[in-house]
């Protein structure tokens, strides 16, 4: 009796093994087109990011402090009649250091003090982005460390990008399978590997050093923002 279930099982093993195999030669017969598609779309921005700010320096650190904070707050008072609002501000760095000077006799020789005190400015008024920069300057800003354009939503500009990467993946397919003499099938697997937003950056230091000196207003031009997507296909063929 136990000899009979030993041979039921040998048999039962067997045919396991069988029907896997013979999966395996299916799934081997799927002949598959992999591709990678591709969408990129320009979008005008509705937003910028401004980053300024004021570098002080003096014998004593409390000293670069206090004209820091007399400079700083110029600048939020004229912001602010311009009608930016207090939540538009943040500082994004502030740092007291020493400075000092080699001296080859002596070393190196603490010469003073440095303040740097620097905001973010978030303006939706794409327009009055070089205004905010010539006034923030006139009020006692040292450096525009630059102009950043955004997007106050991205997800509707990632969505068709993404849209137009499965179409242009879909074309690739298409093109390749007909080159081979074969129709294309069902997609089989899609993926998004990754989806980039390329946002805009303008240098507001070269600004400055090319237009301050002359009293002339800054010239900013937002540029496109480009959103880029793709996306990783398989297809079967017919």
């Amino acid at each position: 009796m136990q000899s009979q279930q030993i041979v039921f099982i040998a048999i039962a093993v067997l045919a396991l093994v069988s029907v896997a195999f013979a999966d395996v030669g299916l799934a081997q017969e799927i002949r598959q087109i992999y591709v990678r598609g591709q969408g990129s779309i320009g979008v005008d921005p509705d937003l910028a990011h401004i980053t300024l700010g004021v570098v002080t320096q003096a014998l004593e650190a409390e000293e670069a402090q206090t004209k820091n904070a007399i400079n700083m707050r110029n600048i939020l008072a004229a912001l602010g009649e311009m009608g930016i609002k207090g939540e538009d501000i943040e500082t994004s760095y502030f740092n007291v250091y020493p400075v000092y000077r080699y001296d080859q006799e002596n070393g190196e020789q603490l010469t003073g003090y440095r303040v740097s005190n620097t905001i973010s400015i978030k303006l939706k008024d794409l327009p009055k982005v070089g205004e905010v920069i010539d006034v923030a300057i006139k009020a006692g800003a040292t450096n525009v460390n630059a102009v950043r354009f955004a997007l106050t939503d991205e997800e509707p500009w990632l969505e068709k990008a993404l849209a137009l990467a499965v179409e242009n993946g879909r074309r690739r397919a298409e093109v390749m399978a007909k080159a081979a003499g074969e129709r294309l099938g069902p997609v089989m697997v899609i993926r998004d590997p990754s989806t980039q937003f390329e946002p805009y950056f303008g240098k507001g230091e070269m600004l400055l050093s090319a237009t301050a000196d002359r009293g002339m207003p800054t010239p900013i031009q937002p540029g496109k923002l480009q959103i880029n997507a793709a996306v990783e296909m398989v297809f079967a063929l017919e």
